[in-house]
């Protein structure tokens, strides 16, 4: 079975448990049961969170029903979810019109939009028609946001008009249109949605996790070779493992503070199993 692999395991626990101690993912699984996500299990009339910290929670998980799994991109510190005490940038790439072949296309353009203003994000497939990229929030120094939640809001939304403005710069076919909390990117009559997830308790499939509808891998990807990504590598036979890393140096990003903001790069790279 696809979840039994040491590697899947390890790579999901890795993004469930955050780097910082003090630091806690709400997690959900998608139970094929009852055909609907579930983020606590009954115990005894109680209600507990569902909590992935050892390979036996996620053994435990698959044989009460979980074909898939979801971690918050919000952080917590313990198991108050109404109050948060950060998240990652997320951005979520998803075609309207165009297949695969034109997000992975756009998914390309975005990268090189962030590697211009020196950051490098985490990228994974979708298991479906797009892509998810990530900045962790281990990555953004605490001097920049100070535990405050609405700066995060506007880092990102600066982020955001960076890599639009960026973008026509690469192709002067582009046409970009916002959408409210999305922005919609079309060329040569194909459409992707280009959105910031912000939703308090938003959840992410987890990297290495199986898409619940498509049965295919959440693959984590390596930024340079978005183009060459092909659905046969998220199959659960051939997907091979793939772990996210931090970079030993920090980088610099201008993106029109007063001053400019280090990120530490993150590398993704083959797994030793």
């Amino acid at each position: 079975m696809y979840y039994n692999r040491i590697d899947v395991k390890r790579t999901i626990l890795s993004f469930a448990n955050p780097c910082g101690s003090n630091e806690f993912r709400e997690c959900a699984i998608f139970n094929k049961h009852i055909k609907s996500l579930q983020r606590y299990v009954n115990n005894c009339d109680e209600k507990y969170p569902i909590i992935l910290n050892t390979p036996s929670a996620i053994t435990h998980a698959v044989s009460q029903g979980a074909s898939a799994f979801y971690c918050s991109y919000w952080r917590y510190d313990g198991l108050d979810f109404d109050k948060p005490i950060g998240r990652d940038l997320v951005w979520t790439l998803r075609t309207k019109h165009g297949g695969l072949g034109f997000v992975k296309h756009i998914a390309a353009l975005v990268v090189k939009a962030f590697e211009d203003i020196g950051i490098v994000p985490w990228v994974k497939y979708s298991g479906d028609l797009g892509f998810d990229l990530i900045i962790p929030l281990d990555t953004i120094p605490h001097e920049l946001w100070m535990g405050q939640l609405d700066v995060l809001d506007d880092l990102q939304k600066e982020l955001t008009d960076s890599i639009v403005s960026q973008m026509y710069k690469y192709s002067h076919n582009i046409e970009i249109k916002n959408k409210g909390a999305s922005i919609e990117i079309i060329q040569e009559g194909k459409t992707c949605l280009l959105s910031e997830l912000r939703a308090r308790r938003g959840l992410l499939l987890a990297p290495m996790s199986l898409n619940p509808e498509t049965g295919l891998v959440s693959v984590p990807v390596d930024p340079k070779r978005i183009n060459s990504f092909s659905i046969l590598d998220a199959s659960p036979s051939n997907v091979k493992s793939f772990d996210w890393e931090f970079g030993s140096a920090p980088m610099s990003a201008q993106i029109g503070y007063p001053h400019s903001w280090r990120i530490r790069p993150l590398e993704a790279k083959p797994a030793e199993v």
